[in-house]
């Protein structure tokens, strides 16, 4: 989904869902607008319920399978939900994490980046050095927790404003001086293992059904 952006315009706003900081709940009629850079996250889980099941050919399915991955995973992720400061991209802040858990291809100490990249990257490759290591870490942790019983259903949109509600409390964490430390971290590893865990319940029975 990331790399067909360029050459198909019309797919660049299905990655997010802009939902004003203030506000508690998805409302698609300000949050989901249509544009010739298409609407919104929702929307587009929405179509891609359907179009696995009944695209007319096996190309099609392929496409929307890829791109049902990729945005399940995005609506996860809280400051896809945020419309301020370009969901955080327009905020810089400034990486300080020495406790952090990451024993090979570390870059997590000293160094300045976007609260956006903070929560789409960084803060996993603090935790651990590959994706798979982090599914292992998630299967021991909380995914055998009681919090994850249950919460792999709901629509798109509940997701949505249930993300949006993560946002909130991760913007509000944010130092007055962006700077992202041990603190930081210790407070967003447990919002940070539940969201990619309800993303990967949710993706699969999104796919299951």
């Amino acid at each position: 989904a990331d790399d067909v952006r360029d050459v198909r315009p019309e797919t660049y706003n299905w990655h997010f869902v802009d939902i004003p900081l203030r506000a508690k709940r998805y409302d698609a009629r300000l949050d989901c607008r249509p544009s010739p850079r298409g609407d919104c996250v929702v929307a587009e889980l929405d179509r891609l319920e359907n179009e696995l099941r009944c695209a007319p050919t096996e190309a099609l399915k392929r496409d929307a399978l890829r791109f049902a991955v990729h945005f399940v995973a995005d609506v996860h992720q809280p400051l896809h939900t945020v419309r301020d400061q370009r969901g955080g991209n327009a905020i810089e802040v400034e990486v300080r994490i020495d406790e952090a858990r990451c024993v090979r291809n570390c870059r997590t100490t000293d160094f300045r980046t976007n609260f956006h990249a903070l929560w789409d990257e960084t803060l996993i490759r603090a935790t651990t050095w590959s994706w798979g290591a982090y599914v292992r870490r998630l299967e021991h942790g909380w995914l055998r927790s009681p919090e994850a019983r249950g919460v792999d259903g709901g629509t798109p949109e509940q997701w949505a404003t249930e993300t949006h509600a993560a946002a909130r409390q991760v913007w509000r964490m944010l130092p007055a001086d962006r700077v992202v430390d041990d603190a930081y971290y210790e407070n967003a590893l447990p919002i940070l293992d539940r969201q990619l865990g309800l993303a990967g319940l949710r993706l699969a029975r999104f796919l299951n059904e």
